[in-house]
């Protein structure tokens, strides 16, 4: 597995210009995912600390490039991060937005990206209610995307079911604890 450190993340960022903004949620959605992992891990359901912080930085590394030419902008990141020689990350990157899952199979990170990115809106940590009221009024702009609005909050609140069913924390933690999490601090204290 091929899995950019998180200098190389930066980088990554830097090189295909990547605005501050992005790069300040990015990191929430880091801080979110590091946090679920490691309370996760405390059950024996581990993951790479590494895989989780490379594709929650990069996982909007395509927003602004897709905002000027109209690319799905998971789609575009998967495509760059393959190139770049990360085809995990890539794979996660590109479930970031439309999740292809099995919700009974065991929980696997692309959920965990996908879930921790549905509780940043911009740099504020919300409950999906939250994040999914804010991208109603942003994107709600007719019948069609109303409707994939609401699969979409389903599917995350499924996913977040999922996720915090063998978890001692209750979903509303994440803004109690996560957010006290430096990711600096995180990434030091955990050598990554």
């Amino acid at each position: 597995m091929n899995i950019p450190d998180s200098d190389t993340c930066f980088e990554l960022l830097r090189r295909y210009a990547v605005p501050e903004h992005i790069v300040a949620h990015s990191r929430q959605v880091a801080g979110i995912s590091l946090f679920l992992g490691e309370c996760l891990g405390d059950e024996k359901i581990c993951f790479a600390p590494q895989l989780l912080l490379s594709a929650a930085l990069l996982h909007d590394i395509a927003k602004m490039e897709s905002v000027e030419n109209g690319r799905d902008h998971a789609a575009l990141g998967a495509e760059w991060l393959g190139r770049e020689g990360y085809p995990e990350v890539a794979e996660i990157v590109l479930n970031h937005v439309l999740l292809d899952t099995d919700l009974d199979g065991p929980i696997v990170a692309k959920e965990i990206i996908y879930y921790a990115d549905k509780r940043v809106r911009h740099t504020e940590i919300v409950s999906v209610r939250e994040r999914l009221r804010d991208l109603r009024q942003r994107y709600g702009v007719c019948s069609a995307s109303m409707g994939r609005l609401a699969e979409l909050e389903h599917l995350t609140l499924d996913v977040e079911k999922k996720l915090f069913a063998p978890l001692k924390i209750k979903p509303e933690d994440i803004q109690k604890n996560a957010i006290k999490k430096n990711l600096l601090t995180y990434m030091t204290q955990t050598n990554i």
